[in-house]
């Protein structure tokens, strides 16, 4: 059993040691650091820019996470990035409106759909 990935997601982890085990080399601890709503901000900021995109998307769909970060992640070389965040149901309107022009077409079309949803769901 991999402790450090439990520690990673934990809400009870102290911000201390969520620090520590971002510079893990692990990048599925970091991924689970990156989802951690309680994660701090700066931590978050450092993740935003990890080599592994699964990290970066899960930066970029945690609440917590800053919102410059997530307009810069919104604009991500990764494709898969930019559809993580398509997926994401409390992403800002404006963010989901531009992955909604993306030039990748399934992107685009996630964020479409997302949308639709959320009008519809708001609108009740």
């Amino acid at each position: 059993m991999d402790f450090y990935y439990i520690f990673a997601g934990s809400p009870n982890t102290p911000h201390r040691v969520l620090t520590r085990l971002a510079l893990s080399g692990k990048g599925r601890v970091r991924g689970r650091i990156a989802e951690n709503s309680i994660t701090p901000a700066e931590i978050l900021q450092v993740l935003a820019g990890d080599e592994q995109w699964e990290v970066r998307a899960s930066v970029a769909c945690n609440p917590a996470a800053p919102k410059e970060v997530v307009e810069i992640l919104s604009k991500d070389e990764n494709a898969d990035v930019r559809y993580s965040m398509a997926e994401c149901d409390h992403m800002p309107f404006h963010v989901l409106d531009r992955l909604a022009q993306d030039e990748n077409p399934y992107v685009a079309e996630r964020a479409k759909s997302t949308l639709d949803q959320l009008l519809v769901t708001r609108a009740v």
